[in-house]
């Protein structure tokens, strides 16, 4: 997969050598439309290229509403409907500066410890 961006409002996702970089405010009313696919293609590329391990790094994500956040856990949640050797480790990269993070991420890892984690990156 070639390296990927989206770009709604004042939100930027991007895949750059396979790693996610997430930035700006998702404060929309339905983040689904631009959030879901991406996501999804990245999953997908995640099986298909056999990786076992992905970094989101959301130190520049400012603001990220429940829609936001169900967009992250559904994705979270897709892997437990793939089998053990297909599945990938996400980590995602906090700023403690944002205090939403800490408890949103925290709650994500929760539902999946196993191959979800959180490192928070001081600046």
């Amino acid at each position: 997969m070639e390296n990927k961006v989206v770009q709604e409002g004042n939100v930027e996702l991007k895949f750059e050598d396979n790693k996610i970089y997430v930035s700006g405010n998702i404060d929309c009313q339905n983040p689904r439309y631009f959030m879901e696919p991406f996501f999804s293609e990245i999953h997908e590329h995640m099986i298909n290229s056999k990786l076992k391990k992905i970094v989101i790094d959301i130190t520049a994500l400012k603001f990220l509403n429940s829609s936001g956040i169900r967009e992250l856990v559904d994705w979270v949640m897709k892997l437990d409907t793939i089998p053990d050797d297909q599945k990938y480790a996400i980590t995602f990269l906090c700023n403690p500066e944002y205090l939403w993070q800490e408890s949103s991420i925290a709650t994500i890892v929760f539902l999946n410890s196993d191959f979800v984690n959180k490192e928070e990156v001081y600046s």
